[in-house]
């Protein structure tokens, strides 16, 4: 999955820190500024971790 991130510079850091527990982190960009603002977005690729991992059988 393809999730975009939008805010400060701070905002974004953190979230993609949370996100990055939550999902397998494939790819991540750099951050782009956004026209007009003092936002940034921050573009992630991920997928859902395994579920199987850390289940008892």
């Amino acid at each position: 999955m393809k999730i975009r991130l939008t805010g400060t510079e701070t905002e974004v850091e953190q979230a993609a820190e949370l996100i990055g527990g939550l999902f397998t982190v494939l790819e991540t960009s750099r951050l782009y500024p956004r026209r007009d603002s003092q936002l940034v977005s921050l573009y992630i690729e991920a997928e859902l971790p395994d579920r199987t991992e850390g289940q008892v059988k």
